[in-house]
């Protein structure tokens, strides 16, 4: 990749790529950056010729380029990619005509670089995950929520290092923390065992971390066999996790989970964090998905890990609930949610 890159573009800008493509306009005013992405957020950006920014900086407004046609990615020396990944493979053959030289980043929820392989070289495509999270709060505003971790690497490890490192360096002028890794597949199964318990505190539209690991009943039932289940599946493939810092790190965070079940700790922990720290809540793409009455990513997340035992001939039952529970979701109004109750009921269920 060149090493004083001019064209940054972003294919599926939604929160994550809005932002990150924003903030590196707002630092390299003269790169140009272009954002392919839809619907009204496209339309706001593309009135305003910007974005709008929240986050630890303030408010940022830099000015972007919006389209709906991928062929305007065309002479990019970077292309982060972003869409929903069951449109992966349709998206990956539709903008393979004009990638050109380019390095493609995966940035996606799961594991998605099957359906990736065939359209992009393999020395200039890397994966990665992140533990940020943004919203769209309204069409062409985002706020960053989480400013989290984001790593990246060559996923067969056949990307020259120059590259790999001129990737992360263009994506670090967002502001936002980016390292390379080796071992890219286990940090991506990392984050994905994160995933599967963060998007089943979606199936009661409850908060992940008050309701959720601070919950005892929902900790116990719910969090902590999801988690269990997934390295166990997970071990049976033969993956073996990367790591990553502070409780982005699915077994850092499994340690928590145990030290909380402590009697006499659960209920401290959950006044401090509720009173004093007042974390916000995480919005997950798929709880976005299931308002605006959307397909979600359920089956590449909850989804990938009942495929790898369906593989590895063992089973998954707590996590094919969740993918059974979403998909039940996807079909209903978007405002009806099972109680809290009812989801570790259905959980407790499998155990008995």
């Amino acid at each position: 990749m060149n090493r004083n890159p001019k064209k940054f573009s972003v294919v599926g800008a939604g929160a994550l790529g809005t932002i990150l493509g924003g903030l590196i306009k707002h630092h390299r005013p003269d790169l140009d950056v272009v954002l392919v992405t839809r619907g009204e957020h496209c339309r706001q950006i593309r009135q305003t010729g910007q974005v709008v920014l929240h986050g630890p900086w303030g408010q940022c407004s830099p000015e972007v380029t919006a389209t709906t046609d991928v062929k305007e990615i065309a002479d990019s020396d970077l292309v982060l990619f972003t869409v929903k990944s069951q449109h992966t493979a349709e998206t990956a053959r539709q903008i393979a005509p004009v990638l050109g030289d380019a390095t493609l980043v995966s940035l996606q929820n799961g594991v998605n670089q099957r359906e990736l392989r065939p359209s992009v070289r393999a020395d200039r495509l890397l994966v990665g995950m992140t533990a940020t999270n943004m919203a769209i709060t309204s069409p062409g505003e985002v706020t960053l929520q989480r400013n989290g971790l984001s790593m990246i690497g060559s996923p067969d490890n056949v990307c020259p290092s120059a590259i790999v490192q001129a990737a992360r360096d263009l994506l670090a002028i967002s502001g936002l923390p980016f390292e390379t890794s080796d071992q890219i597949l286990g940090i991506q199964y990392n984050k994905l065992l994160l995933n599967t318990m963060g998007y089943a505190s979606v199936l009661s539209d409850s908060d992940f971390i008050t309701d959720g690991i601070l919950f005892g009943p929902w900790r116990r039932h719910v969090a902590l066999p999801l988690l269990n289940e997934g390295l166990t599946v997970l071990e049976a493939a033969g993956i073996h996790l990367g790591r990553t810092s502070g409780m982005s790190d699915v077994l850092r965070f499994g340690r928590l989970l145990r030290a909380l079940n402590t009697p006499g700790v659960d209920g401290p922990a959950r006044w401090v964090v509720k009173q004093l720290v007042r974390p916000k809540k995480l919005v997950y793409s798929v709880y976005q998905d299931l308002v605006r009455g959307k397909p979600t990513e359920i089956d590449y997340i909850n989804g990938e890990i009942v495929r790898l035992a369906g593989e590895c001939g063992v089973s998954a039952p707590y996590n094919g609930l969740v993918v059974q529970m979403i998909h039940d979701l996807e079909k209903r109004p978007s405002d009806q949610f099972p109680t809290h109750e009812q989801v570790i009921a259905r959980f407790r269920e499998l155990s008995d």
